[in-house]
């Protein structure tokens, strides 16, 4: 049980979710540039590892958004 209220974590919740919004987005930025043709190779394949890191993230902050919404705290958190 959590002894934070509902409005907290759903507050909490909520700004998770914006940073899977923002991670989508550099996500999109990163596969558009590995796929730019005016780019080297190795830029290009940093662009496309960047992206699937930004791609991880939003998982984990849409997961987490969950747990919370649910009422569960993740280890990873300390929202003192």
């Amino acid at each position: 049980m959590s002894f934070f209220s509902r409005a907290r974590l759903n507050e909490e919740a909520d700004g998770f979710e914006r940073e899977a919004k923002r991670a989508d987005a550099a996500a999109r930025d990163g596969e558009r540039a590995a796929k730019d043709p005016n780019l080297d190779a190795y830029t290009q394949g940093v662009a496309s590892r960047c992206a699937a890191i930004a791609r991880g993230n939003a998982r984990e902050y849409r997961h987490i958004a969950g747990e919370l919404r649910a009422g569960e705290i993740p280890d990873c958190l300390d929202l003192s």
